[in-house]
């Protein structure tokens, strides 16, 4: 039997397999030293248990070399542009071109040719749509007018990493112990999203004045490079170091970190958006979305790749997604780091 690692985000109605070669699995319990007086041995107990799932994740059928980085180009003017509704109040841009918005730049929203933008709760920068106040009756068509990036070429990556990650908080209390049987429960904490680089320097893509300028930049993420399913931010980028040998390239490698801007109509500073295309696998797109949304997940792990042997040996519990950072380069598969942080007490099924 092949192992496997599962996940699911309706509490194991249905299942998902992490697509990738390999996994673990780890319970380590809090040693606790009860050693006294008259013992030559030192005497430990068991105390609160910590668990956690960790498995590679493949975007299979792409190769490295077709990603594509991208960030934000010239801002140029856009004028009622026509949007159409997503879901409740939400509205989108039509023109998928134009879906960057310069937030330095006024944005006005017309419903019906007539400015409504002060009925307008939510706005998605990144990604083109609107969201009006739920007290607010849409009456149509609706337009936005304002500015957009078209995008090009981020620096000249060779390789990269996007770094996804989230610090999971401690919140067991006597109480959480003493009825899930001593297993340590966690809750979403603060999350870090970096991207580093390397690849080979060209001055023309402007990345010392970029740095130097400690400006805002807008950066795409697309691993299969379709389009399909991409990854867009704000941020500002901190490190970029250049070097060579005689006879060869000069190589640049660049670290972007993610920038929270102070705006509350913001919706989203850094978000996924998998299309009705994607190929990308249901159990990543689980795992991405749960990251993103702060939500957790039931996640099993079979050995055997089955469950209902006898004796028992897969165990299903909840988790936080604690790593789902990418990593790809020319020669090598889009990988996902899946680290899964068990909350809570394990069932062996």
């Amino acid at each position: 039997m092949a192992k496997k690692i599962q996940v699911s985000d309706d509490a194991g109605t249905n299942w998902y397999t992490l697509p990738g070669s390999t996994g673990t699995m780890d319970l380590n319990g809090d040693e606790i030293d009860d050693t006294i007086l008259g013992q030559t041995f030192k005497s430990s107990e068991a105390g609160l248990i910590n668990w956690d799932i960790v498995g590679e994740a493949l975007y299979k059928g792409f190769a490295g070399y077709q990603a594509k980085l991208k960030q934000q180009g010239t801002s140029t003017t856009m004028t009622t542009e026509s949007m159409s509704l997503v879901s409740g109040k939400t509205y989108s841009i039509d023109a998928a071109s134009k879906e960057i918005w310069d937030r330095s730049a006024t944005l006005t929203v017309f419903d019906n040719a007539v400015d409504h933008t002060a009925d307008v709760i939510d706005i998605n920068y990144l990604y083109g749509q609107v969201t009006f106040a739920s007290s607010y009756t849409v009456t149509g068509p609706i337009t936005v007018s304002g500015k957009y990036f078209p995008t090009v070429t981020f620096a000249n990556a060779q390789s990269f990493t996007l770094t996804q990650t989230m610090n999971p908080i401690d919140n067991t209390t006597f109480a959480k112990a003493q009825t899930n049987g001593g297993f340590k429960e966690f809750e979403a904490g603060l999350r870090t999203v970096q991207l580093s680089l390397s690849g080979v320097f060209d001055a023309s893509t402007g990345m010392t004045a970029v740095l130097t300028g400690r400006g805002e930049v807008v950066i795409e993420i697309d691993p299969a490079g379709d389009g399909t399913s991409i990854a867009r931010g704000f941020f500002r980028i901190l490190k970029k170091g250049q070097q060579g040998d005689v006879g060869a390239l000069e190589e640049e490698s660049v670290t972007a970190s993610l920038n929270v801007p102070a705006d509350d109509l913001i919706s989203k500073v850094f978000a996924w958006r998998h299309g009705a295309t994607t190929t990308i696998p249901t159990a990543l797109k689980k795992i991405l979305t749960a990251w993103e949304d702060e939500t957790s997940l039931t996640a099993r792990y079979m050995p055997t790749g089955v469950v209902g042997a006898i004796p028992k040996d897969a165990i299903e519990g909840t988790v936080w997604l604690s790593d789902v950072s990418l990593s790809s380069g020319l020669s090598a598969m889009n990988k996902f780091n899946a680290s899964l942080q068990g909350s809570g007490a394990v069932t062996e099924v």
